[in-house]
């Protein structure tokens, strides 16, 4: 979950969450290497108005992709049968990943050397670790699938999504399968 921010005068919320929403957009149809300058101008600020909320590229990133792993935190917290929630999991990356190529490129880029997306595919792969596990011990998915294999169906997901829905779904169902002892 987020950290605690101190608090800030309406005028600096009402621009920080400007920025965010901006950045969520702009990074969802040109990607992580979006100039920031095109998210100041969607916000309507100034790059200074920027950098004060975010010093940084990663610390804008790590803010636009919050709410996604939120969400996904969230799903497999709240999802009714545990030794589904793998599936959901992917299904809900899936389509996020189908509106937000920024998202894509995110758990694409999961070496330790790339600072802005390391902590948080880390935070994406901690939320997939048990559902994994459930769905093997329920024999839903292979035994043989490791937490790096989950992550390249992830990356497959996102390929398939650049493509549109229809090659997005049709590869989730042929991965699921593919999954499945």
């Amino acid at each position: 979950m987020s950290a605690a921010r101190p608090s800030l005068r309406a005028d600096a919320r009402r621009n920080r969450d400007a920025v965010l929403v901006a950045a969520r957009e702009v990074f969802a149809e040109q990607g992580l290497d979006a100039p920031l300058d095109a998210v100041a101008r969607r916000a309507g600020v100034g790059r200074a108005t920027l950098y004060r909320s975010f010093p940084t590229r990663e610390d804008l990133v790590r803010a636009s992709f919050d709410d996604n792993l939120e969400a996904l935190e969230a799903l497999v917290a709240e999802h009714a049968d545990p030794d589904r929630a793998f599936e959901a999991l992917l299904r809900t990356t899936a389509e996020l990943q189908l509106r937000d190529l920024g998202f894509i490129e995110l758990l694409a880029r999961r070496g330790p050397d790339d600072a802005i997306t390391h902590d948080i595919v880390e935070r994406f792969l901690a939320v997939l670790r048990e559902p994994l596990r459930q769905a093997q011990a329920a024999g839903l998915v292979r035994a043989d699938v490791a937490e790096d294999d989950a992550m390249l169906v992830v990356e497959m997901l996102g390929a398939a999504a650049r493509g549109g829905a229809g090659r997005n779904d049709r590869a989730l169902a042929l991965l699921l399968d593919a999954l499945a002892p």
